[in-house]
């Protein structure tokens, strides 16, 4: 009878000792199975209302599905169409409830098995080829299966990051139950998966469970766009307009999601965020003579601009004094709350009114709310796992620095058209004047450089020269379906193959 002995792949070229000379030996070589784990960007999971199954309706009439962005059929009866409280209470809760971590979870099957299921349908166009690449030499020591792992993007991406270690630990634990070894995963991120993912590395613990981290497209110090889609709605069309309406096709239907959830708030421009030409300020206002006002001009765009009420009129029109409303601040208190009523005081019928209105203020919840964002980005700064290498789109429009443009104004029309904005104000000579937000492509000093989305120098943040092949990169791509290019997904391939390079050298030693 043959004696059978089982070692790890890095033990295959050494000798063995204690073998007997009178028995044949059989020697299994274990091959070692690196999870490749995929982590979708923001609204790219399926979410459903905590506790439930995903499927039919509760008590207060909305699906338990909240978010389903792969059916058109769902985004259509639930968002096309839908103004901001009834996005609103899908996303957040009832007119009296605000931001909880806990109202929604990844709508997934139980057993989880490949995540496939909780992230949006055409991320599958990456994953499948992903499953079924050919690896080559590399198939002979390793196995790759492919994971997908999808978040509550309504939440602070520092609390998807610990909940990502949690799953990371269950695919190995269950990849090791099939090839008997498995110590470490590989992350492969879309835009806010990488934050979500970094945090996991860094903030969460996870770095040693990590051999590497493949980044596409992150807003890495966020992204003015995320400014530009909170006062105007989401930018750009299809043949239809039928992903921006199901977005958020302007400020008041954005707002009412985004401004009550950190998960949103954490796109915005950081602290360390820097426009192409490296200045710290990307938020500016022009009239005939030039720009006039820059912010943020000490680099701090939580006070200079996030926590500045947007007045988006005078409270007095016909008044000749300068108004001094800063029409330009983030958000416009009215739009966080749209059916929030106003404690009364009073008769009893006010008392009974106040009673059944919600008791906070929508302003101190997003407050509340913001300083999550801003705690988690002093946190995060520009902390990365070691072996990190990244891919930037270019070669699209893309929200560099936002412009408001001063005009005479006409005549009084909405601030709030779709895929617009207008800031009405009275200027310096008592002249009424309204501020028109530029789409990017049409700005006074031209479009900045990025994939539509992120724009280029948050994308490149963390690029580092020296990195193994093929190294950072730039690529002509848009921001949503960059993994579904052809080249990204081969330079993605080629990434993996230098990170198990890495982890061939780290088991076995050499160089």
């Amino acid at each position: 009878m043959a004696d059978t002995r089982t070692i790890p792949w890095w033990k295959a070229d050494q000798q063995q000792s204690g073998l007997s000379t009178d028995l044949e030996h059989d020697i299994v070589v274990q091959r070692e199975a690196i999870p490749l784990v995929f982590v979708p960007g923001i609204m790219g999971t399926r979410l459903r209302r905590s506790g439930t199954s995903g499927t039919g309706t509760g008590t207060n009439g909305l699906p338990n599905l909240r978010w389903d962005p792969g059916d058109g059929g769902f985004m259509w009866k639930h968002y096309i169409g839908a103004g901001g409280a009834e996005r609103r209470r899908l996303v957040v809760g009832e007119p009296a409830e605000y931001f909880d971590p806990g109202f929604l979870e990844v709508d997934n099957t139980n057993p989880v098995r490949d995540g496939f299921y909780g992230i949006m349908k055409d991320y599958t166009k990456f994953l499948n080829p992903l499953k079924n690449h050919d690896w080559g030499d590399l198939a002979k020591i390793f196995e790759f299966p492919v994971y997908a792992v999808g978040y509550n993007w309504s939440d602070s991406n520092e609390n998807s990051g610990r909940k990502l270690v949690d799953r990371i630990k269950e695919i190995i634990a269950e990849a090791k139950d099939v090839t008997g070894l498995c110590e470490k995963v590989i992350l492969i991120t879309h835009s806010m998966g990488g934050i979500v993912s970094r945090a996991a590395s860094e903030l969460a613990g996870g770095r040693s469970l990590i051999i590497g981290i493949v980044h596409g497209v992150q807003p890495v110090t966020g992204a003015p766009a995320a400014y530009w889609r909170m006062k105007a709605g989401f930018e750009g069309t299809d043949s239809l307009g039928m992903v921006q309406k199901a977005l958020g096709n302007n400020g008041p239907k954005v707002t009412a999601v985004l401004g009550n959830i950190p998960g949103g708030l954490q796109l915005l421009p950081t602290k360390n965020h820097r426009n192409n030409h490296n200045q710290a300020f990307w938020l500016t206002l022009r009239n005939d003579d030039g720009v006039f006002f820059t912010a943020p001009k000490h680099g701090d765009p939580y006070e200079e601009i996030y926590r500045v009420k947007a007045v988006v009129e005078p409270a007095n029109d016909d008044a000749p004094a300068p108004s001094g409303n800063a029409y330009w601040g983030l958000v416009d208190p009215a739009l966080l709350n749209p059916a929030f009523v106003p404690p009364s005081t009073g008769n009893a019928h006010d008392a009974l009114d106040a009673a059944a209105a919600p008791a906070a203020d929508p302003w101190d919840k997003y407050l509340e709310v913001l300083k999550i964002a801003e705690t988690f980005h002093d946190k995060m700064g520009l902390k990365m796992h070691p072996y990190t290498l990244c891919l930037r789109g270019t070669g699209h429009d893309t929200a560099d620095t936002i412009e408001l443009r001063v005009e005479r104004r006409m005549m009084k029309r909405t601030s709030y058209p779709n895929q617009g904005f207008r800031g009405y104000f009275t200027d310096d000579k008592g002249k009424h004047r309204v501020a028109v937000l530029q789409d990017p492509s049409r700005q006074s000093d031209g479009t900045g450089d990025g994939d539509g989305t992120v724009v280029l120098s948050s994308a490149a943040a963390l690029d580092k020269a020296g990195r193994p092949d093929p190294g950072d990169q730039s690529m002509d791509v848009e921001h949503q379906p960059a993994y579904e290019s052809g080249a990204v997904q081969e330079w993605a391939f080629n990434v993996i193959r230098a990170l198990c390079k890495l982890r061939y050298y780290e088991k076995h030693g050499g160089s």
